[in-house]
């Protein structure tokens, strides 16, 4: 009998021990190597693709002696960069270091670039204009600039994501027609709210053809907060875009918003069905009150149905870095998981990697940019760092690799001057 219980006591120790080994699954380790980058000297907002073709491409904005910008590309055959190309450039070219323009490829292999121009006036001194052109030659020369809407309203346009659309490219970004219809109307010259800048800005989209001609468009969500990066990618029920919302009271119309009225802030996704926008829900609701706009949005990635999303709040004033896992193309998601290490500045960026449940997420945090592996059951590795960078330096989409490799393109802070840098993150 006494050999008995200590037997199933043994076997007992056994099975605890598995259990307990078997829930710490070991979690890989990132390993971060500087490559060479495209541009020297002063440059900043990259982003890059990887195209049909396995060669990756980059773009990013370098500032001019006269004034302004030139917005530029290289594209990555093996080990070696192609010279800098041009894209647009001039004084009025905007820039804004949480606000990234880019070059994709449409599905014929012609490339679409998209950017915005400063169009400020005594009512909107942050107005914008979105352009996009076409590039049959790999950035070598470019068509005319088109925009991606029909009316000739000066305000925002700005906070553009693209993914592939039909036998284009979708466009989604943060407009502010509501405003400048408003600000076009009759001022009422008595009443409690004149004098007051009223609207909404909204969440708009717009399909481009292979030709860069807008097909058709929407707004997925008439009122959002005012100044957040949008993300965007493709699930197999079809493209989600996640953004920064703006929690009103039901009912509450465009016009009616007063963009100074503290409101919930928190992250929604909208997921594009056919010709129809889902009806946008939040990814988690951190209940996050705020009088502004952080200029800190989410980033998302796809794979089938499986969808990640990382994002930055500061709900309860605990600043934080969190991202959740979705296996329904976004109608779910995982409770969210913190990854900073408690100081997190956000502008983050997140890739999926191929078996859908795990992800690489980037994020600032004490003047650096870091990088984490985290699996949707919770497992993360230890947190890499990259190396120091701007504050407010949004992260563009990273780049998997076949190889358990990441491409990061990324903006590096050396002696006060910010420069592109590429790193690979091995795991």
């Amino acid at each position: 009998m006494k050999k008995q219980l200590h037997t199933a006591l043994f076997l007992a120790i056994i099975t605890a021990t598995v259990l307990i080994c078997g829930c710490q699954r070991p979690v890989r380790s990132l390993h971060v190597e500087q490559e060479t980058s495209p541009v020297s000297g002063p440059s900043l907002v990259p982003q890059a693709t990887r195209l049909s073709s396995g060669k990756l491409l980059v773009s990013w904005q370098r500032p001019l002696e006269t004034g302004g910008y030139s917005f530029e590309m290289a594209i990555r055959s093996g080990d070696n960069w192609s010279d800098a190309r041009t894209i647009a450039s001039g004084r009025n070219l905007s820039m804004f270091t949480a606000d990234l323009p880019a070059v994709v490829e449409l599905p014929n292999g012609n490339l679409l670039a998209y950017w915005e121009l400063k169009s400020a006036t005594k009512d909107d001194p942050y107005a914008t204009t979105i352009h996009t052109a076409v590039s049959t030659n790999e950035g070598k020369t470019w068509g005319l600039p088109l925009t991606p809407y029909g009316e000739n309203l000066a305000g925002q346009h700005s906070f553009i994501s693209s993914f592939p659309d039909g036998d284009g490219v979708g466009l989604v970004w943060l407009d502010a027609a509501e405003q400048s219809k408003l600000q076009l109307a009759p001022k009422a010259e008595k009443g409690p709210m004149s004098g007051m800048k009223m609207g909404s800005i909204g969440l708009r989209y717009a399909a481009l053809n292979s030709s860069g001609n807008a097909s058709r468009g929407t707004f997925v969500d008439p009122i959002t907060c005012e100044c957040c990066p949008t993300s965007a990618a493709v699930t197999d029920r079809g493209p989600v875009v996640v953004y920064r919302g703006r929690q009103e009271v039901r009912g509450t119309r465009p016009s009616e918003v007063d963009p100074s009225r503290p409101t919930v802030r928190d992250i929604y996704i909208s997921r594009l069905e056919g010709d129809r926008w889902t009806k946008p829900r939040p990814v988690h609701a951190d209940n996050w009150v705020i009088n502004a706009c952080p200029d800190n949005g989410p980033s998302v990635d796809a794979n089938g149905n499986r969808v990640v999303v990382a994002w930055w709040t500061a709900s309860g004033d605990q600043p934080k870095v969190q991202v959740a896992f979705s296996g329904d193309s976004g109608d779910t998601f995982t409770q969210p998981l913190r990854i900073d290490a408690g100081k997190g500045e956000g502008q983050v960026t997140v890739i999926l990697l191929p078996d859908g449940r795990s992800a690489i997420v980037g994020w600032l945090e004490e003047g650096m940019t870091w990088a984490k592996f985290v699996r949707d059951a919770g497992e993360t590795s230890s947190a890499v760092s990259l190396g120091p960078a701007p504050r407010h330096s949004r992260l563009a989409r990273w780049i998997a690799n076949g190889d358990n490799s990441v491409t990061a393109v990324w903006t590096r802070k050396d002696n006060d001057e910010p420069n592109i840098a590429v790193s690979r993150i091995s795991f």
